[in-house]
């Protein structure tokens, strides 16, 4: 089986208190399973930008430099295939009348084109996009 990391989950080792849970997990996995999306690229690019000057911030922008050498070949970019899926996902969800976080809806229509499981603990939000889910928190 192969993973798409939620943003979540590639940030998660980074936190001064990680789930013991999540690193067990991304340990037993092979890492040549774990694919990471250019949206989740982008999302901690964000939230490295809106820390202030100091040393955390440049520790993770160490860290996502990294990550971004290290994943390379695993970085999954939003295709006209990824794109297309996405339109009619939220196509779908506004028939519904629900609403779908654009960057959740781009994260779920990845996974789908690429039949990967996506890994999060926004069960509620990649749920909705009908990709296959996994949360390491809860171990379902």
């Amino acid at each position: 089986m192969s993973y798409l990391l939620d943003t979540c989950v590639v940030s998660e080792p980074t936190k001064p208190r990680p789930s013991a849970a999540v690193l067990a997990w991304l340990r037993s996995v092979d890492p040549d399973a774990l694919h990471v999306s250019v949206i989740t690229i982008g999302e901690l690019e964000r939230g490295i930008e809106r820390l202030p000057d100091g040393a955390r911030r440049r520790a993770l922008r160490g860290w996502l430099e990294q990550l971004r050498g290290e994943a390379t070949s695993r970085l999954l970019p939003v295709t006209d295939a990824v794109a297309t899926e996405w339109g009619r996902l939220m196509a779908a969800a506004e028939r519904r009348g629900a609403v779908l976080p654009v960057m959740d809806a781009l994260i779920g229509a990845t996974a789908i084109v690429h039949g990967l499981t996506v890994v999060t603990r926004n069960t509620s939000d990649i749920g909705r996009t009908g990709a296959a889910m996994l949360d390491p928190w809860h171990g379902a």
